[in-house]
């Protein structure tokens, strides 16, 4: 096990502040904080642990990404943090610039913004975190690790990690879930993962961007109208099964 650390606030602020006269040195091959800040007053080592060693596996191709290894990786050594803990932005702060620098490098070489408008745009939600916090857990290069494994991980499955699957499948089935009011209820992600799993099991899989949306949609909806969480995941299920069947259903029509 060892200790998590953290960037200090002030230090936080000054790099995020600071995105753009900085944004050569995000294509460095090494961490530059060190250098940036001068001496270790800038980081704080906490009492938080991880559990197990984080080894990431470092993309080699837009084909390779390995997000559903690093998945693994990230939850199985943090999966006894709470929501709140995972949520620090100055704990993912860390990670993206200094522990997981050479994953993060990988992933979203920044060469490819530099110029662009989207840089510090980019730069905020891989290395920092957007001011939407549901939206920034999912963004920042690190955190959306761990909330991939919050929000799929079941204990209960031989394999803990098999909803992760469907839920990485595509992008489109990763944001419609998670980028929404019912996101952070893992017990509803999991549900839903859970007959996107044996539906792709039947081969009939519901991955279609349309139909996911249509489906998510209607679970924001249905969360206005009752109280979704007091609903055993075996009822949430069954209203799942039915509005995918309907949406089908209404496709097979306008065909």
């Amino acid at each position: 096990m060892s200790k998590l650390k953290f960037l200090k606030q002030t230090a936080l602020d000054r790099l995020r502040s600071n995105i753009g006269p900085n944004q050569k040195r995000y294509t460095e091959d090494a961490s530059f904080l060190s250098d940036y800040f001068g001496g270790s007053n800038w980081y704080v080592e906490s009492n938080m642990v991880a559990h197990e060693s984080i080894e990431l596996h470092i993309p080699t191709s837009k084909s390779e990404l390995f997000d559903l290894e690093n998945t693994r990786i990230v939850y199985s050594a943090l999966k006894h943090l709470t929501p709140v803990q995972a949520s620090d932005p100055r704990l993912w702060a860390y990670f993206t610039h200094v522990s997981h620098w050479e994953y993060m490098r990988s992933r979203w070489p920044v060469e490819q913004y530099l110029g662009k408008e989207r840089l510090k745009e980019v730069m905020q939600e891989r290395y920092f975190f957007v001011t939407d916090r549901s939206r920034a857990l999912l963004r920042n290069g690190m955190a959306r690790l761990w909330w991939y494994g919050y929000c799929s991980y079941d204990k209960a499955r031989e394999d803990p990690f098999e909803l992760t699957g469907p839920l990485l499948k595509k992008l489109d089935v990763t944001q419609n879930l998670l980028e929404n009011a019912f996101g952070r209820n893992n017990q509803i992600t999991q549900a839903v993962l859970g007959v996107l799993l044996e539906r792709e099991k039947e081969g009939k899989e519901f991955y279609v961007r349309e139909k996911v949306r249509a489906l998510a949609k209607y679970i924001v909806q249905l969360g206005g109208v009752t109280i979704i969480d007091a609903l055993a995941q075996e009822e949430i299920r069954e209203l799942v099964n039915g509005k995918i069947e309907q949406i089908n259903g209404t496709d097979a029509v306008a065909a």
